[in-house]
């Protein structure tokens, strides 16, 4: 079931899409509508690529949850659980193991936490692509952690997990073992809505901890309206976290599983 779902991201991903629709106009050339198609595949390759309709998109997602600039007021709480992102093993022309700019955010974010007050960090998910073998993504971000300052035995590796549903079931094992009730929980602000959506229903009691915000304040220029390389990859974020909520919410509400 994951391995298909990880091929319907493809599928309904950028720029897969545009890509089907425009071969489906190339076959259908000769019917009206698929001239009508055609401007319309146009239309949203380049509205949903231009500087405007993703900074309306994404803020939607971050505006969800503010930073928590000061975790003591909060209340109590048993530990941090941050989600990851993606990890680099040392290879090719890589010399040491690293981490994606989304994770190293991330565990900026815990590290600040834990400064303030100390707490355990579990560290949840591990290897994503079926097709390829694990190259220890877990404990890449731990290292990072243990290397900044963090005690070893504060620093807890969950590398079971594929994505955000699966995270919050296997850390819900490790809070259940240990004890632990309410925590922070520390992921990209886009990616926030998302989790608090799945954590809060399968792993009460969840404190929103958002970092690695992306948008600033609102600035616009002529060539902004221009689809641009720098859109991109932000439109596809965005829209997977877009489609990846409505996944957890139908999974949450109308799946028997």
């Amino acid at each position: 079931m994951f391995t298909l779902k990880q091929f319907l991201k493809a599928l309904f991903l950028p720029p897969t899409p545009w890509l089907l629709l425009l071969l489906t106009v190339l076959i259908f050339w000769q019917r009206r509508w698929a001239r009508k198609l055609l401007f319309l595949t146009f239309l949203l390759i380049v509205g949903l690529h231009c500087g405007p309709a993703n900074y309306a998109l994404r803020y939607q997602l971050e505006s969800r949850y503010s930073p928590l600039l000061d975790p003591r007021k909060v209340g109590a709480y048993d530990a941090i659980v941050v989600l990851t992102s993606g990890s680099m093993q040392a290879s090719g022309l890589i010399p040491f193991p690293s981490v994606d700019e989304h994770m190293f955010r991330r565990l900026d974010e815990a590290w600040r936490l834990y400064r303030i007050q100390p707490k355990p960090i579990i560290i949840s998910g591990g290897h994503v692509n079926p097709f390829t073998p694990a190259m220890d993504e877990n404990r890449i971000a731990r290292d990072f952690l243990i290397k900044w300052g963090v005690p070893k035995h504060d620093v807890i590796g969950e590398e079971k997990s594929r994505d955000t549903f699966e995270n919050a079931l296997e850390s819900e094992k490790i809070l259940k073992k240990r004890g632990w009730k309410r925590y922070l929980l520390v992921t990209s602000a886009m990616h926030m809505p998302r989790s608090m959506l799945v954590f809060g229903a399968r792993v009460p009691d969840p404190i929103p901890a958002p970092g690695d915000f992306s948008i600033g304040s609102f600035e616009l220029s002529p060539f902004d309206f221009f689809p641009n390389e720098s859109v991109a990859p932000k439109m596809f974020a965005t829209i997977h976290e877009y489609i990846g909520w409505a996944n957890y919410y139908w999974r949450l509400n109308y799946s028997a599983d």
